[in-house]
């Protein structure tokens, strides 16, 4: 679900199954699987549908220290991943949103990563809060991207990302927000969770998840996240792509039934016809509807009935049903923004793709009397006739008893662009990227995917517009010119095997293209005179190859995971830490300082907290919040400087001097004065006009007063994700 629209939709086109064994790596599975129903501390069955490398992330594109994303939910940082593709797919570089009411509203479900580091108390520190509270999954991404709108987490089990994207109707629609970033995520980071699934009875003995079909005996589970980006529709210019459009959407709940866990059909059909009624559409003409796809059989029928129910049974063509869960897994938190993404990229493509392991219908659903019918097959969207939009839903389920349902339409119709006036005499592509070796890696995506993608899904002038006026760019960058596509497969394979960025032009090329370009791999901006025949739409790109390296609380091995909590070695944390304690303090403080000798002691230890290889710290006039530091970060740093130079030093000192080479001279200062040698230097040298006002908020305040003011005021220091 982390992967491009593209790569999915061609999973589900192709009818696969993602589901698998769970590895040894995951969890030692062989302690905890047993077949036999109602094993205490046991799990059922050894299937599910991962995700690879949840326990990596890119420190780059967080711009945040090495310490705090170890600490992080990595739930928060798929999501983070998820949002940052999902503004570049729709065409939103991240400068044209910040500061914006845009509104984040995701679903989460379990905690597991919580519930992990708090079986070693002395792993627990302020990162801790930051990385594991369920409600930073969203405000992660507000802070990250600068976004003023509401930002909230729903937690309502398997429907949560359906009333995440709810609720971001509801915003949009009373103007609250201008654009919305809706979704949800579900990781299996410990056992726990399926431990409490396989007892509560919901797993399949067969290892499948058979939505609609008679063998349908339960689910596996499946991890995923996903994030789609909301506007309202007089919002959409002409350059813009629109997957599909939401007319309406609902929530309920199943009220006191038989049981909690229980489906209620006539709570379902009722979220059915209010979700179509706010969007002004007959039920009865919805052509499909994406299934919860709990695959039990009498959850199944519920669902149909409801259905039925809801659309009624005298239409003249059947709604057809399906199920991504039999691709994925059941996706629990995440199942919404699943279906919901698989309905918006069928409606793209005016395409139904197939329902897998159906091999007999559920024998407790009537079809046909119910005007229903399985998707089975791979076809195109059926057509209802002249200006009759292809329209579908989704329906959410939970075991708490949460009901949801959103009713989708077609997009309308593109207008024509504008016909070039004349043929321009090349194409120029620009890209970049936060390091050097994404750069390469972007070459090698935008290289392969010229070579493979028709003319006629992308043309080479939407192409080259998408990379320059629709994509944010970053520090390191490279453009390349060339007369046709060919031309610019071949400058970006010339430029795969170059050490950083550049300007490969091919000869022949406007000179005043060539010089824009070079300009803009030197860090200027693009115009859109470079583009004055052309018109432009934004086109699926490949996404940004994020550089991820491993970053994971090293104490919590797949043996500690599984290790029941009552059961668990004390300190474990504590034992890593005392044992990199003992190898010594890689920074020992020189003898005596003169400014060089205090700026790589500084580097060091800064070097230190975040993490990082002091060699390629790139300090020059940045701040230590640019380069990634928070408010704890800071603390930490003060207090390693405080005890390695035996200085009493302030809360504030890294906020009053934010920058290497002010903070080297304030320190050398105070261990003169310290030594009688001069008087400590103005408290105010090498402070900028900003930063001196916060000292002067904050100076006559407590050291606790000033911290939480500290914490207030960070982001204005803040270097904003780009």
């Amino acid at each position: 679900m982390s992967d491009s629209p593209r790569t999915l939709w061609q999973m589900l086109c192709d009818g696969i199954d993602a589901t698998g064994d769970i590895p040894a790596g995951r969890w030692p599975l062989e302690s905890l699987f047993d077949p036999t129903p109602d094993r205490p501390g046991k799990i059922r069955n050894r299937r599910a549908g991962l995700i690879d490398g949840v326990d990596q992330a890119d420190p780059a594109a967080f711009r945040l220290s090495k310490r705090e994303l170890r600490q992080m939910d990595p739930q928060h940082r798929l999501l983070f991943e998820c949002a940052w593709q999902a503004l570049e797919d729709a065409g939103i570089p991240f400068d044209a949103v910040r500061g914006s009411r845009t509104g984040v509203f995701m679903g989460v479900n379990f905690s597991d990563f919580q519930r992990m580091l708090a079986r070693d108390w002395s792993a627990l520190d302020g990162y801790s809060v930051l990385g594991s509270t369920a409600s930073f999954a969203a405000n992660r991404l507000s802070y990250a991207f600068d976004l003023r709108g509401p930002s909230t987490v729903s937690s309502v089990g398997c429907a949560s990302s359906t009333v995440a994207l709810h609720e971001a109707c509801r915003s949009l629609m009373l103007g609250e927000v201008e654009l919305a970033l809706a979704g949800g995520v579900e990781l299996m980071l410990s056992p726990d969770s399926s431990i409490m699934l396989s007892q509560a009875g919901v797993f399949s003995e067969r290892g499948q998840c058979r939505t609609l079909d008679a063998q349908a005996d339960g689910y596996v589970r499946g991890e995923g996240a996903g994030v789609v980006v909301l506007k309202p529709l007089a919002k959409v210019d002409a350059s813009d792509r629109v997957y599909a459009v939401i007319r309406g959407s609902a929530v309920n709940h199943n009220g006191r039934n038989e049981w909690i866990m229980a489906p209620s059909a006539s709570a379902q059909a009722d979220v059915i016809r209010q979700a179509c009624e706010h969007g002004g559409v007959e039920a009865a003409s919805l052509d499909y509807i994406e299934l919860h796809g709990s695959s039990f059989l009498k959850g199944d029928a519920a669902e149909a009935e409801a259905i039925g129910e809801a659309l009624g049974t005298q239409r003249p063509f059947p709604c057809r049903l399906g199920a991504i869960s039999n691709n994925l897994g059941y996706l629990g938190a995440a199942a919404g923004i699943a279906q919901f993404i698989k309905v918006c990229l069928s409606l793209h493509h005016r395409t139904l793709p197939p329902t897998i392991h159906v091999d007999a219908p559920n024998p407790l659903i009537a079809f046909e009397s119910l005007g229903l019918r399985i998707q089975s097959e791979l076809e195109p969207w059926p057509e209802r006739g002249p200006g009759v939009p292809a329209r579908a839903g989704i329906v959410s389920t939970s075991l708490g008893g949460a009901n949801g349902f959103i009713a989708l339409e077609a997009a309308p119709e593109r207008s024509p662009m504008a016909v070039r006036e004349a043929k321009a005499p090349g194409h120029l592509l620009v890209l970049s990227a936060l390091t050097p070796e994404a750069l390469r890696q972007r070459a090698l995506q935008l290289r392969d995917f010229l070579a493979t993608t028709p003319e006629a899904e992308a043309t080479l002038d939407d192409i080259c517009f998408t990379a320059a006026f629709k994509r944010q760019h970053h520090r390191h960058r490279a453009a390349v010119l060339a007369e046709d596509r060919d031309g610019l497969v071949e400058r970006l394979e010339l430029l795969t095997q170059m050490a950083g960025g550049a300007l490969l032009a091919q000869a022949g090329q406007p000179e005043s293209w060539v010089a824009a370009a070079r300009a803009f791999v030197d860090g200027g901006s693009l115009t859109s005179e470079l583009y004055p025949a052309r018109g432009g739409r934004c086109v699926s790109l490949p996404v940004y190859p994020f550089q991820r390296q491993r970053l994971w609380p090293e104490w919590l091995t797949p043996d500690e995971v599984c290790r029941p909590p009552t059961a668990a070695r004390p300190s474990a944390a504590l034992a890593l830490q005392a044992a990199a304690v003992s190898a010594g303090d890689a920074r020992d403080v020189p003898r005596i300082f003169g400014e060089e000798q205090m700026l790589a002691f500084l580097r060091g230890h800064l070097a230190e907290v975040l993490e990082v290889d002091a060699a390629a710290l790139d300090a020059q006039g940045r701040t230590f919040f640019e380069l990634g530091l928070n408010s704890i970060g800071a603390t930490q740093l003060k207090e390693r400087l405080s005890r390695a130079l035996e200085l009493p030093l302030s809360t504030t000192l890294l906020f009053e001097l934010p920058r290497l080479e002010p903070l080297a001279k304030r320190l050398l200062s105070l261990l003169e004065a310290r030594s009688g040698s001069r008087p400590a230097a103005d408290s105010g040298a090498g402070v900028t006009e900003e930063e001196q006002g916060l000292v002067e908020r904050i100076s006559g305040l407590s050291e606790e007063e000033a911290r939480a003011q500290i914490a207030r005021t960070l982001a204005e220091l803040s270097l904003e994700v780009a």
